[in-house]
């Protein structure tokens, strides 16, 4: 039986949480990705592909990805290949269904009803390609729609292998089934 889905309301507080208060949690950050080896060597094997922006920007979200999981509470076992390997190929068998990267990428990526923790992707897709880039902070990196799709792609298949291993705490209390919940983007000036 999959997990609970983290509500969209938290996850998206967190985020703003772990963004505006990046100096403490940047040792949290640091800590997940030393206890997501496995994860973290897949993002690196992948970085070829990014540019050197990109790159940052998905080591930093991987780390907010894994510290949801982390407030979340539970406990998240280490992943194995055949996971990383197995969410891959699953992830790039809808690809080719997901494109072009229009104005409806996102409407089309919320329709996948197997996607683990759907609140952590729509919170991806709206930093991703919802933000204005006006309203970028002074450390943020604007991507392209090219380099946001890959940023994406392999925080899905992250999000898919962490969820596999995630085992909430007892009296955790999620959500069963997953309605869009619109957020607009934070304004930086707000």
């Amino acid at each position: 039986m999959p997990n609970a889905y983290m509500p969209r309301e938290t996850v998206h507080a967190w985020s703003e949480q772990i963004g505006e208060d990046a100096i403490t949690s940047q040792a949290s950050l640091q800590r997940l990705l030393k206890d997501h080896r496995r994860l973290t060597r897949f993002l690196e094997e992948n970085a070829a592909n990014l540019t050197q922006g990109s790159g940052a920007v998905t080591v930093y979200l991987f780390g907010v990805v894994a510290r949801l999981f982390d407030l979340a509470g539970g406990r998240v076992k280490g992943s194995t290949w055949a996971q990383v390997r197995d969410a891959e190929a699953r992830i790039g068998a809808v690809v080719g269904d997901l494109l072009p990267v229009d104005d409806s990428f996102a409407e089309r990526v919320r329709k996948i009803e197997w996607r683990a923790q759907p609140h952590i992707l729509d919170e991806a897709l709206m930093a991703l390609f919802e933000r204005d880039r006006d309203d970028l902070g002074p450390d943020e990196v604007a991507l392209d729609k090219q380099e946001s799709l890959k940023v994406f792609l392999l925080l899905w298949v992250a999000t898919e292998v962490l969820d596999s291993n995630w085992r909430p705490a007892k009296d955790y209390k999620g959500e069963s089934e997953y309605a869009y919940v619109h957020i607009e983007p934070t304004k930086r000036g707000a």
